[in-house]
């Protein structure tokens, strides 16, 4: 593993962001927005076309808004027409989305490289060489997404490890060895960096590198590690976490003792997220959002869906967007779960007869048969109607997410 320097560092001012911004908007993953909703029949603002797949999420820090492709490039866009304010090539498919502060932006790619870019020219400020960033099934469509905390950046890795950076030299200040990649985004609160690994434990590290506590999942017969793919939150001293093994967890911030679990019939659920007392879950094979009380575990409504989810549900005070591999925004009142579909992309317009019957909107009865069983194959068909594994960023009433067909999106 090598660190590389760039000249440019001799420009960077030494300011420190007091508000770093990333997937879920804050250290704590909570991914609740302050901003104004969106209507139920909202208009396309802008759209810009990349040259590959987007799974990555976007990030807005000031009037620049940040997202990579599959195409290998990261994008700074006006968000307000979408314009490109600059574009950086590397050599792999940037599937994580970025963390930024007051002067760079910082990201995983599958060329094997963490980057760190001036925010406002896209220039490389350092790089560091990981072991190797890869997909670890067909499903693990996301590399860890970095964390800004305190002028300290977290990320985990396919190599298996949870590193720390000073976040204007690159200097690695530690790392934390894992048995399994770690493609779970780090999450931060009062000191303390949680990530789940796909060796089935989640990880609470303290700041200087040490083990604070860790927790082994339960398994389950077809995922018996539990593995642990995607960001936790925090709320009121609780973690929250979602495991392959069916199950959510919330644990004790603090002790990692179990507070409760909620099993998922029938699919692994896949990311949270919170809306004041509310915890909110997408889930994959069963078809829906949930709530639950946070504090208890109690459950409170389902939103169905009509296929899997593997974004986090972005919220305000009111209502909660999702979007899903349907190419579809789903978009539900936190009160109830009423919720209606605000938006399709033109390909999950054009390509959703080879997978939905036309009367029931419902997937076809027979399509594994039609596909002679190859799970493979279907999810990879799946991502032709423009999915939408994105977690949507809502800003002053404005809906920004990326999609399958490659284009990135603004709702209003």
């Amino acid at each position: 593993m090598k660190l590389l320097l760039w000249p440019v560092m001799g420009l960077l001012t030494l300011s420190l962001s007091l508000n770093a911004q990333q997937l879920g908007r804050s250290a704590n993953r909570a991914n609740q927005s302050p901003s104004k909703d969106i209507s139920d029949h909202p208009t396309v603002k802008w759209q810009f076309k990349t040259g590959g797949k987007i799974v990555a999420s976007p990030v807005i820090n000031g009037n620049y808004l940040f997202i990579g492709g599959a195409d290998s490039t990261m994008y700074a866009l006006d968000r307000t027409n979408g314009k490109v304010l600059w574009q950086f090539k590397t050599k792999g498919a940037i599937n994580a989305t970025v963390a930024c502060d007051s002067t760079a932006v910082f990201f995983m790619s599958e060329d094997g490289n963490f980057y760190a870019l001036d925010m406002h020219t896209g220039r490389p400020q350092w790089t560091f060489h990981t072991g190797g960033e890869h997909a670890v099934d067909p499903w693990d469509y996301f590399l860890s997404s970095a964390t800004v905390h305190k002028g300290i950046v977290y990320v985990g890795s396919t190599d298996g490890h949870i590193y720390a950076f000073n976040a204007r030299t690159g200097k690695l200040k530690w790392k934390y060895k894992t048995s399994g990649a770690v493609h779970a985004s780090p999450t931060v609160a009062e000191d303390i960096v949680l990530a789940g690994s796909f060796d089935g434990f989640f990880y609470a590290v303290n700041t200087d590198g040490t083990l604070r506590w860790k927790f082994d999942t339960m398994g389950q017969k077809y995922f018996p590690e539990g593995e642990v793919q995607f960001h936790a939150v925090v709320a009121d001293s609780s973690v929250y976490f979602c495991s392959r093994d069916f199950n959510i967890y919330a644990l004790h911030l603090r002790t990692g003792k179990g507070l409760w679990v909620f099993h998922e019939p029938g699919s692994w659920p896949s990311v949270p997220s919170l809306a004041g007392k509310h915890l909110l879950v997408s889930t994959s094979d069963s078809h829906r959002a949930a709530a639950f009380s946070a504090a208890s575990g109690r459950f409170k409504w389902e939103a169905p869906i009509e296929i899997n989810a593997f974004g986090s549900i972005t919220s305000t005070n009111a209502y909660g967007y999702m979007g899903s591999l349907d190419g579809k925004i789903l978009k539900m009142k936190l009160d109830s779960g009423q919720s209606t579909t605000i938006f399709q992309t033109a390909a999950s317009r054009q390509e959703e007869h080879r997978f939905f019957d036309p009367v029931s909107h419902k997937l076809i009865p027979d399509l594994m048969a039609r596909y002679k069983d190859d799970y493979i194959k279907m999810y990879a068909d799946f991502l032709d109607m423009g999915s939408i594994l994105s977690s949507p960023w809502l800003e002053e009433g404005v809906l920004f997410f990326g999609s399958t067909d490659g284009y990135v999106y603004a709702l209003q």
